[in-house]
């Protein structure tokens, strides 16, 4: 056990335990002043500390035992099954149907959702090559027993609705699928096409404003694409409210913040210690706290990408490459949201949010990407003139 905690990814763990400490601490200044502050702060430290426990036990998982298909199968209808009670048996959470309240906790399914489906695609897509895969996606039965699962269980994020998990389960099943050995072509076009997508979005919301007046439907999730394309619309200033109370927080905190608990905005921020704790965080640490907190981030998805382009398992390699697009697309949207350059979806920011479902989520990632750095062999450097020791080494 611990000759193997001697081969930690340092790049990795140093960044991923300042964040979660981080995380406790700001999740409880950005309910400071509430009755619920202190309950706050120790579930959040409950839960770093059962999610470092679950990371420390996955990191001495032998990952061979993820491989099994029946074990991928049954997660998988695990993760449908709490869908499918969080969606039809619980009450809805803010228009949405997300939750399944146990009473101490609150569990979050289509979080579990995103690395079920990294464990299982990478699996799959290791397993059969790029043709043969197209093969079996046209037979019928083998197509179903592919796709059937995975398509339902995304299907019930999205009426729930939860649109922001759906949207980062579904570029992490692209970055899978990109990664698994399709020709450049594709991968070129593909980036050009969503790169487009995401320049002119406000412009395609506008064009479709225009045709189908989705400013007159009453709905939140359209509420929250017409606030995003003009949040100044006195027209929708109570959708907007969230947005611009969070340029305010932003713009008070500048470069170094007003002082850790001293927000003046975070009373205003409904979402001040989940979606919007970034707001809150800049406001009081300062834009160079945020700033560092995103270089962490960039750290952590940087090694996990580089860890991948080494390895020799395509398992291992779409693993880390799915982990650290789930890292990078759940920082972007969060943010973008934030900053006003995506629509707000209600998606946490990693390690730094309130929440146990995510925070457990995004900790056994981290554990599973350690795990795979530990057992990757390093290459070692040999004199060229030592021939006795190149003999020896092959």
């Amino acid at each position: 056990m611990f000759k193997k905690l001697r081969k930690l990814d340092y790049w990795i763990a140093i960044p991923f335990v300042i964040l979660s400490m981080l995380g406790i601490i700001m999740v409880f200044s950005a309910t400071q002043g509430t009755t619920a502050a202190l309950s706050n702060f120790i579930k959040q430290a409950i839960f770093v500390v059962m999610g470092l426990i679950g990371a420390l036990f996955l990191y001495h998982l032998n990952l061979k035992k993820l491989q099994n298909l029946i074990w991928m199968r049954n997660l998988q209808i695990l993760v449908i099954g709490a869908l499918i009670v969080a969606k039809f048996i619980m009450p809805p959470v803010n228009g949405a149907h997300g939750w399944i309240n146990l009473g101490v906790i609150t569990l979050q399914p289509a979080e579990f959702l995103k690395l079920a489906m990294i464990l299982y695609f990478s699996n799959f897509f290791a397993r059969f090559p790029w043709q043969s895969r197209l093969r079996l996606a046209l037979q019928p039965v083998s197509r179903f027993k592919v796709w059937g699962l995975p398509a339902f269980a995304i299907l019930l994020v999205f009426i729930m609705p939860d649109n922001g998990n759906g949207l980062i389960i579904l570029l992490i099943l692209l970055s899978l699928l990109l990664a698994s050995g399709v020709s450049r072509r594709i991968i070129a076009l593909t980036a050009a096409f969503i790169g487009l997508g995401f320049g002119f979005l406000q412009t395609i919301i506008r064009f479709a404003n225009h045709f189908f007046d989705l400013t007159s439907k009453d709905h939140y999730a359209i509420a929250r694409l017409t606030s995003f394309v003009n949040p100044w619309d006195p027209n929708a200033v109570d959708a907007s409210r969230q947005l611009l109370y969070g340029y305010y927080a932003i713009a008070h905190g500048g470069l170094f913040g007003v002082g850790l608990g001293n927000s003046l905005i975070k009373p205003y921020l409904p979402e001040s210690n989940t979606d919007f704790i970034m707001a809150v965080m800049t406001e009081e640490l300062g834009a160079v706290t945020t700033m560092t907190v995103l270089i962490l981030m960039l750290i952590m998805v940087g090694r996990m990408v580089i860890l991948g382009i080494r390895q020799k398992s395509q398992y291992y390699r779409l693993m880390l490459f799915g982990i650290a697009t789930l890292l990078f697309i759940q920082v972007l949207v969060n943010l973008g949201g934030v900053i006003g350059i995506l629509p707000i979806t209600g998606v946490v920011f990693p390690f730094i949010s309130g929440g146990g479902s995510s925070y457990i989520v995004f900790s056994a990632a981290v554990a599973l990407t350690l795990n795979i750095a530990a057992t990757q062999k390093k290459i070692v450097a040999i004199h060229p003139a030592d021939v006795i020791a190149r003999k020896d080494l092959k």
